[in-house]
């Protein structure tokens, strides 16, 4: 163990050693925030199950701990040390060694002993030191976790102590489903192509499969061309593809024009589109990192890990990528794979089950509320507009009828103008693409991006079509992009000063500080290293804002880290996903101590996926805590109280959308 008091020396500690009696006192204490370590879930474990119990120490509570990663991640630096050390450029740098160390001590050598040399052993001490070192002096040069964001990450710490129950029985049996089937699917794939490819990862391979029909038919090239807004050089770029995004769209031009690829070919592309579901992998994460006498998976929840704008992440179980759609018989899909009988579409219906392999345990259900369609109204309560109060107006009228046309649907009728009643499902689906595809700025590539989860076909000029139309009947929202990105740039250019942008104020408060985004909840957005270059570009000359981005790493022969442009769009992005953190964050807070009004045996929430709140709650009481969540997640922090808001619930023994 390496520890230090404050600014005091490093020392390391070994069990051959008597535990320090600064340790024995600190272990004792109820102060809050007094253990401060990176990554301080694993401390906090590795105290509370081995540590305390080797060497009889009292247990620090869960608030005793701080997590400097935690901090670093909530002020949009890298919570990987090795990086923040390097990001940061920081006098001492995390020794890199350390995962060959481990390797080489920490696990048992062929003969199954443990290597105990000596020189290694010192290299591994002064390894942990120089962890140390790291860790305090980056935690020292950025600003510390408010007491709000430090109670919203322990919540987040008692639900991943908590965590979620899976059904290992059908994970074990899916997982081997899969497998098989993959197998078979690359069997077919080398028969297909003569030996040539055998795996759907192959994708350079399978790309130079398609250059000779490219060369051919331009509209082939045309599906395979990726277009998207790469946000670290501000602009379109395009590149040959053969990813997810490439298959749908060559599937979809084979659709409407059969014949343009030979049966193989579109056999191929279905088969990789087949084996690329994570079904296996994830399955597999299931059966491998849950408990085995519980069944439960600790620890998937990861405090402000999606970047800006202070949401929650996961990791391991990765609950955040689940895919949307569910099994609408999962015990039939259980009992069918536990028997062995053969599946339709093997894949798909596994990846189904995803969401369904969550359950609760016996005598308990679920009970889960989540935030209609928050970040549709979150953008226009932020803009203060006329054109965002008449947004507005819509949800809050809808909330009270549900009768009333919805904002998809009138969406939908101002696009084909065509009165909202005779707007069909197929059109009402195009309206909901466009209010969250097109809200940022995105452009005809991200209508399209999102068009293809929601089974929305549309050409690519069509797409085109409907993101001119829906700016022009929504020029508050273009109007908000330009405010926010002039009121950013405006703070950045001259520190010390404040611009507001609706509800939203950004401030640089001096030359070397990052630029902060002051959201209504009083928390504090943060742009790492933010500046404003004059660039040219083929619309003049215009000030260029960028920052730091934590999740890219620079590559070998860069020194600097790396930037992301900043534009109107993305700060609109930032700002209304930041704000819904704040709503969910609120609601769980809300949730996380009041246990009374729920059961008496333990804390209920046990997760928080995206925009919702997972109960665990006793069966007999489902119906009393589905009210009681409602009215809890709609009872807004003050504010917010003007913002309308609906949430919609469910309970069931399996985890659904």
């Amino acid at each position: 163990m390496g520890w230090a008091i404050d600014d005091t020396p490093v020392k390391i500690w070994t069990p051959d050693q008597n535990i320090p009696t600064e340790i024995v006192g600190i272990f004792a204490l109820p102060c809050s925030r007094i253990i401060h370590a990176h990554n301080a879930q694993f401390e906090r474990l590795i105290s509370w199950y081995v540590l305390c119990v080797d060497q009889e120490l009292p247990e620090p509570p869960l608030e005793a701990f701080y997590c400097t990663a935690a901090q670093a991640r909530a002020r949009a630096l890298p919570g990987n040390l090795g990086n923040l050390g390097q990001c940061l450029n920081l006098s001492i740098q995390k020794n890199r060694r350390g995962t060959e160390l481990i390797k080489l001590l920490s696990v048992p050598q062929e003969d199954g002993e443990f290597n105990y040399d000596p020189d290694l052993l010192q290299e591994i001490y002064d390894y942990c030191a120089t962890d140390v070192d790291t860790e305090r002096l980056s935690a020292k040069i950025t600003p510390p976790l408010t007491d709000a964001e430090f109670a919203d990450y322990i919540v987040n710490e008692r639900i991943n102590d908590t965590g979620l129950m899976v059904d290992i029985q059908f994970a074990q049996a899916a997982t081997e489903y899969a497998a098989d089937e993959r197998a078979e699917i690359c069997a077919k794939l080398s028969e297909l192509t003569d030996g040539e490819i055998s795996s759907p990862q192959q994708y350079a391979r399978l790309k130079s499969l398609m250059e000779p029909f490219m060369e051919e038919n331009e509209e082939i090239k045309g599906a395979m061309t990726l277009t998207e807004f790469d946000r670290k050089e501000g602009k379109q770029k395009s590149r040959l593809a053969f990813g997810k995004p490439a298959r749908r769209q060559l599937l979809d031009l084979e659709e409407t024009k059969p014949g343009t690829l030979p049966p193989h070919i579109i056999e191929i592309i279905e088969l990789t589109d087949e084996a690329g579901k994570s079904s296996v992998h994830k399955f597999r994460n299931m059966v491998e990192r849950a408990d085995p006498e519980t069944g439960r998976v600790h620890g998937a929840y990861i405090f402000s890990g999606a970047g800006q704008t202070g949401r929650f992440s996961s990791v391991g179980l990765q609950v955040h990528n689940f895919p949307r759609k569910c099994a609408e018989n999962p015990a039939q899909v259980k009992a069918d794979v536990l028997e062995g009988y053969e599946l339709d579409n093997v894949m798909a219906t596994l990846s189904s089950m995803l969401r369904p392999s969550i359950i609760a345990p016996e005598g308990k259900t679920f009970v889960c509320g989540d935030y209609s369609a928050i970040e549709a109204r979150v953008l226009p309560w932020l803009s203060k507009s006329e054109g965002g109060e008449d947004i507005l107006d819509i949800f809050y009228n809808c909330d009270l009828d549900p009768d009333l046309p919805d904002l998809y649907t009138l969406e939908a009728a101002a696009l084909f103008s065509i009165p909202p009643e005779k707007i069909t499902n197929d059109q009402r689906s195009i309206g909901k693409v466009m209010v969250l595809a097109l809200g940022y700025g995105g452009g005809y590539r991200a209508f399209q991006s999102m068009a293809r989860g929601y089974n929305v076909k549309v050409t690519d000029d069509n797409a085109e079509g409907i993101k001119k139309k829906w700016r022009s009947n929504n020029e508050w929202a273009v109007d908000y992009w330009k405010r926010l990105e002039f009121s950013a740039v405006a703070a950045a250019r001259d520190p010390g000063t404040e611009h507001g942008a609706g509800m939203v104020n950004y401030c640089k408060p001096g030359p070397e500080t990052p630029l902060y985004c002051q959201l209504p909840s009083g928390r504090m957005l943060s742009y790492p290293d933010a500046r404003v270059d004059l660039v040219e570009s083929k619309y003049g000359t215009n000030w260029e804002l960028s920052a730091i981005k934590a999740q890219w790493t620079p590559k070998q022969d860069e020194k600097e880290w790396p930037r992301i442009k900043i534009y109107g769009g993305l700060l609109a992005e930032n700002i209304t996903q930041a704000v819904a953190a704040d709503i969910l964050r609120h609601a769980m807070q809300m949730l996380a101590f009041p246990v009374h009004l729920f059961d008496d045996d333990g804390l209920p929430l046990v997760g928080h996926t995206h925009d919702e709140c997972l109960l665990e709650v006793a069966e007999h009481s489902a119906e009393k805590v589905e009210k009681c969540l409602r009215e809890i997640m709609l009872d807004l922090p003050e504010w917010a109280a003007d913002l309308p808001m609906a949430v919609e619930t469910w309970t069931g023994q399996r985890y659904r959308k």
